[in-house]
């Protein structure tokens, strides 16, 4: 298989419905309805294809540890299909508009399947809509769940559960009632309002918890440090800090270790980034919820069924699991940088370190 390298990323987003008249259950429900969308057959006929294929990947941005790792799995999965001859990778850097010019880059190189990381959803659904009439099924991998007209399937990580299980440890791990700030991804991203969804319900549960601020640090380790300085200049206690991704939770660790009120907080499970499963293994808090990387490798062999014809669901879930503290060394990698993620990759797939 020849692989031709030209990277690229992103991260699903969607708007989900409440279904239910409560507040309280407004968003269980609205989980329930992606979950029961994702579970809907498609017939996919109409894409099948013989071999060889040439399968392009379109990255939002190819700048965070996780999608670098995400992408291995695309080219581990890949290795194991002959009829797989190419995958072709563009990077759009963050830009909507390079994303939408790196799916028409690659409809003209002739590909056979398009697995994408969105930037932003609402920019390349047009271009979306385009491949798909031009023959060429969509996958959208690792973010969230989404519908929409030119996504034919997904291989999604349901981040309302992932954050409704960080959410529910947190809050056991604080007994219940404290001061707490947030630690979101980009804005406007699934990621982004689906975690918030599910700790703004979670904490209808428990009402001696206060919600002080939500913040968005864009999966930044600099980035969250920066922000959560300023939270300890605005706030004299902060009891728990629910951060979902692992890399900006290490960013917040420094931050309070440089102020000097690390004792007073607990931080919620991470995910698998390298560098806070260490410090979790050091410190016995927190434990991880995980954000499989996998879910590249689920897009493709989702990808592949598609070409051969075969129904798939709308929604192939990734499930996360909860690790805790006492047994994250299943997962941490002493040896390993911290931008590293716990996968089954070979070590021929693994990124150089």
């Amino acid at each position: 298989m020849s692989i031709t390298r030209r990277f690229v990323l992103t991260l699903a987003g969607i708007s989900a419905a409440a279904l239910m008249t409560s507040p309280v259950f407004a968003d269980q429900a609205a989980d329930a309805a992606r979950t029961a969308k994702a579970a809907e057959m498609v017939d996919t006929t109409q894409f099948k294809k013989e071999g060889p294929l040439k399968v392009g990947v379109s990255a939002g941005y190819l700048a965070n540890s996780w999608v670098v790792f995400a992408l291995q799995h695309v080219y581990w999965e890949a290795s194991l299909h002959p009829e797989v001859e190419s995958v072709v990778v563009t990077d759009a850097s963050f830009n909507p508009a390079k994303q939408v010019s790196d799916i028409e880059d690659l409809m003209r190189q002739d590909i056979d399947l398009l697995v994408y990381w969105p930037v932003d959803d609402a920019s390349v659904e047009d271009v979306l809509k385009r491949a798909v009439a031009a023959g060429i099924p969509t996958v959208q991998a690792g973010g969230g769940f989404t519908d929409s007209e030119g996504t034919i399937a997904n291989a999604y990580i349901s981040q309302y559960k992932l954050g409704e299980m960080v959410a529910r440890q947190l809050m056991a791990d604080i007994g219940g009632k404290g001061k707490i700030v947030a630690m979101l991804p980009i804005p406007g991203t699934t990621a982004a309002v689906e975690q918030l969804e599910a700790l703004e319900t979670v904490l209808k549960e428990f009402p001696e918890v206060e919600l002080l601020s939500a913040e968005y640090g864009d999966w930044n380790r600099g980035k969250a440090k920066q922000i959560t300085e300023n939270l300890l200049q605005r706030f004299p206690t902060i009891t728990g800090v629910y951060s979902p991704a692992g890399q900006m939770s290490l960013g917040m660790v420094e931050a309070f270790d440089e102020a000097g009120r690390s004792d007073e907080v607990t931080f919620s499970p991470g995910d698998e980034y390298n560098g806070w499963l260490k410090w979790v293994a050091a410190n016995n808090q927190g434990g991880a919820v995980t954000f499989p990387t996998r879910a590249g490798q689920v897009a493709l062999q989702v990808g592949l069924e598609i070409l051969k014809g075969n129904e798939v669901p709308r929604g192939t879930a990734v499930p996360s699991e909860y690790v805790s503290p006492a047994d994250i060394g299943t997962l941490v990698s002493p040896d390993a940088p911290d931008d590293w993620w716990a996968s089954a990759l070979p070590a021929e797939f693994l990124p150089k370190q």
